[in-house]
């Protein structure tokens, strides 16, 4: 966590409590500052504080109890403070300040701006009673979260398929293998694949299940939102009995697989990029071919078999209003979907969701109001969370399937910068920077750069490059990476992150 800490406010009252959820929080690898850890005689407390606020929280945890009531002055109050004016100053999207009760008490109103409150608008854990080891595992884990290495909820009907493959008799397993191992099944497999992609791309082509047209008079309301979050959870549906294939296909496939692979991404790469309807519901429409790109490139990543991720990005193209044809990777990424922040607090409360269960209607009114926080990158950590079922046999650690997550992601955005400098006409935004912008906001060494300097080591020997991304060519790699480098480098000074 580089230094990185949860910072502890309460009051002296409390301590033996808080002495427990110490440990708890250590036990999980977290660092703790406390007061009465950190001050020495002498120390100017505010200071002190407030550098200790500011400088290296990645959470700020306020935990109250009844005996707050029962004071007239304490310096919790002005800890409280603090954090509400550096949580004013933070972007929305902050997930840094946490509550939690110790006993049955009130939040003291402290107001947070914009019409929120400490007690109204964040989300509290309640560690006291028969809840109390769930509640703490809980905050435990949405502190995980928020350093992005824990996954959320994935959709059941995906965590089933990953489920049903993991067992030794799995049909759908046995039969891609089979069809990997010999190679005299080509046509076979290109059968297969043909079969597999095309009850998808016809379901994607249902206006009535997809619209492309807002319905007229409709209005920016909380049930405008929860059809938007209900029709990126279709799309996973639909999707699902397609990723256990794909991932094994970019893991093991070889050159003969390579064509009917680019030709499935395809067929849903161009359903997913519409021309024609609202913003809204074409940026959404793009998720399909997204998701299929990020399970195949995890796939390819994890096998180091570089050949079926260019397969699935640089040999599948879709065709600009230009009449121009350019990677689909280049015209989309987990930002495009929610239409570049336009629509944040859909893809917010589609992750919170993930996170916390179905949101109430005050929940997501405040999120269309801008009275709540919202996600940096939400539909980068949904498809983060969606996948993980997948791919948890194939990492050691929650850890290093982010890490891999973060790797897959960056070589995307690379792969995308790559093919913007090679083209004249397409001016689109950028659609990718996902959640490894905002995971490595304090490191030195972000991962982007790691992999740089791995190109400027290794050369037109680094493996990437050996699977015939970026033409082979490790020029062309490290300028696409030092693009996406200087990309990520604004995009944490733009939002500020936690």
């Amino acid at each position: 966590m580089a230094g990185e800490h949860v910072f502890i406010s309460y009051i002296s009252e409390d301590a033996e409590a808080i002495d427990e959820l110490q440990e708890a929080l250590e036990a999980a690898d977290f660092i703790v500052w406390r007061d009465k850890d950190k001050l020495w005689p002498g120390d100017d407390w505010e200071s002190e504080i407030r550098a200790a606020i500011r400088g290296g929280s990645f959470v700020f945890l306020a935990c109250f109890s009844s005996n707050l009531a029962k004071r007239e002055k304490s310096y919790q109050f002005a800890e409280l403070t603090l954090a509400a004016e550096e949580y004013r100053q933070r972007p929305p999207g902050a997930s840094w300040l946490m509550t939690a009760r110790l006993d049955e008490c009130e939040i003291p109103d402290v107001s947070l701006g914009n019409g929120r409150t400490l007690g109204g608008t964040i989300h509290r854990a309640d560690l006291f009673g028969k809840q109390k080891v769930a509640q703490t595992t809980r905050l435990i884990m949405a502190m995980q979260r928020v350093m992005g290495s824990t996954p959320a909820t994935a959709p059941a009907s995906i965590t089933r398929v990953a489920a049903d493959a993991s067992r030794a008799d799995n049909q759908v397993v046995e039969q891609v293998r089979g069809l990997l191992r010999n190679p005299s099944l080509v046509m076979d497999y290109d059968e297969y694949l043909t079969d597999l992609r095309r009850p998808i791309a016809e379901a994607l082509k249902d206006r009535d299940a997809f619209p492309m047209e807002v319905e007229p008079g409709a209005k920016l309301d909380v049930r405008f939102v929860r059809d938007w979050v209900s029709r990126v959870r279709s799309y996973d549906d639909l999707l699902s009995s397609a990723l256990v294939p794909l991932k094994l296909i970019s893991m093991y496939g070889s050159a003969a697989h390579e064509q009917e692979l680019s030709a499935t991404l395809q067929l849903v790469a161009n359903e997913s990029t519409q021309n024609q309807g609202d913003n809204i519901y074409r940026g959404v429409h793009e998720y399909p071919g997204l998701l299929l790109t990020y399970v195949t490139a995890l796939g390819a990543l994890l096998k180091n078999n570089f050949s079926m991720l260019r397969s699935v990005t640089a040999n599948v193209t879709i065709k600009t209003p230009h009449g121009e044809r350019v990677p689909f990777i280049l015209t989309t990424g987990a930002q495009s979907v929610i239409n570049i922040d336009r629509a944040t607090a859909f893809g917010t409360a589609l992750a919170q969701e993930d996170d916390n269960g179905a949101l109430t209607d005050e929940q997501v009114d405040a999120l269309i109001q801008g009275r709540s926080s919202m996600r940096f990158t939400p539909v980068s950590d949904h498809l983060f969370s969606v996948l993980a079922p997948l791919y948890r046999e194939n990492f050691g650690s929650d850890g290093d399937y982010a890490d891999a997550f973060d790797r897959v992601e960056i070589l995307l955005d690379a792969i995308s910068e790559d093919a913007r400098s090679r083209t004249e006409r397409f001016y689109g935004p950028h659609g990718g920077y996902g959640r490894y912008t905002w995971r490595h906001r304090h490191s030195e060494r972000p991962p982007e750069k790691v992999l740089l300097a791995e190109v400027n080591e290794q050369g037109a020997g680094w493996t990437p490059l050996l699977g015939g991304l970026f033409g082979g060519d490790p020029e062309r790699a490290a300028k696409a990476l030092e693009a996406v480098s200087s990309m990520a480098e604004y995009v944490r000074g733009r939002h500020r992150f936690a």
